[in-house]
């Protein structure tokens, strides 16, 4: 059993690289800034948390209901905690060199006529990214 998150694969239809997918973009991110190490960082304590009580869940409806024990559980208070992460800039504070991004403090919006707007936080270009991040527990056999 381990904790995964990534995002679902969706292409872009906009932005400097229309056709880019948001796994490409989350695997460019994580190579560059370590975002999803550093989310995971801050954040396992509420991540575990959540994870041992939907897995006390599962149990339980095995043993009362013979539900089956399987993987795939969302971790929908660990998405949210995502999006808040994102929105509120958490990396900022982390001194990761680049955050917050050139990009965020021009105020660069692919979904913007003019392509500029106010500053944003970083990593949130028109959202996409932010709106397909999963988290889940995956039952693979694996420790």
């Amino acid at each position: 059993m381990k904790v995964c998150l990534g995002v679902i694969d969706v292409p872009y239809d906009y932005g400097d690289n229309p056709g880019a997918t948001t796994y490409e973009v989350a695997v460019e991110l994580e190579n560059s800034y370590q975002l999803f190490t550093h989310f995971w960082e801050l954040h396992k304590n509420v991540i575990v948390s959540e994870v041992g009580e939907t897995v006390a869940w599962q149990i339980i409806n095995h043993i009362q209901h013979g539900a089956p024990l399987v993987g795939g559980e969302q971790l929908g208070d660990t998405m949210k905690a995502f999006n808040i992460f994102l929105e509120t800039e958490e990396m900022a504070g982390l001194g990761v060199e680049g955050v917050p991004t050139m990009a965020a403090k021009q105020g660069k919006n692919s979904r913007l006529k003019k392509g500029y707007g106010p500053r944003r936080p970083s990593f949130i270009d028109g959202g996409l990214f932010k709106a397909n991040f999963i988290a889940w527990i995956d039952n693979d056999a694996e420790s």
